[in-house]
């Protein structure tokens, strides 16, 4: 829950603190786009955690939670997809992309539904979702196809930053990432 605030929160910040140093084409499609981004990202943690909060007794309500999760994860990963070629690659269309990953994430939301995994409240008292291991991998890399994107899209941002300000954003950004990458891994 923490996450999903501070993130949106993010998220705004970081559209006006673009549009004040000149970042990445600051207050155009790229500003808005990478804000939509951070947005999405709060909503789809705020599904998890928030479902995880209130629903943690009933396996059927997780279950669900889970699915809508992956689904929003689908969109949320192919808005990263898209930036990431649109911002790296201009002369490439991010299209193919795009839908691969979208369909790529819908497929992994399906798998979810036909396996219907039965989650519960484990020892630790965390959630275990109890997935099979080859669809804990399939979410795996739609996690990474999330996170992946930010991470390169703000390194690159960070060594060819004019201002130092700039860099610094693009720095810490890059970082987290970084660690959300170390942390799903």
């Amino acid at each position: 829950t923490f996450s999903s605030i501070g993130l949106a929160v993010c998220g705004f910040w970081f559209f006006k603190a673009f549009q004040k140093i000149g970042g990445q084409r600051a207050g155009r499609t790229i500003g808005i786009l990478l804000s939509t981004l951070f947005l999405n990202i709060s909503l789809q943690h705020g599904i998890l955690a928030l479902g995880g909060l209130f629903f943690a007794s009933n396996p059927e309500a997780l279950y669900a939670v889970l699915a809508i999760d992956i689904f929003v994860l689908a969109g949320v990963a192919a808005l990263g997809v898209y930036l990431a070629f649109y911002i790296l690659l201009p002369k490439c269309s991010p299209w193919p992309a795009t839908v691969a990953t979208f369909l790529f994430g819908v497929t992994v939301s399906g798998l979810i539904i036909a396996v219907h995994p039965q989650p519960f409240i484990d020892i630790k008292n965390s959630i275990d979702w109890n997935m099979p291991q080859w669809l804990k991998a399939l979410t795996y890399y739609l996690l990474i196809l999330n996170i992946g994107p930010i991470f390169v899209i703000f390194t690159k941002n960070f060594l060819h930053a004019a201002t130092r300000n700039v860099k610094f954003i693009s720095f810490i950004i890059s970082l987290l990432a970084l660690a959300g990458i170390v942390n799903i891994s």
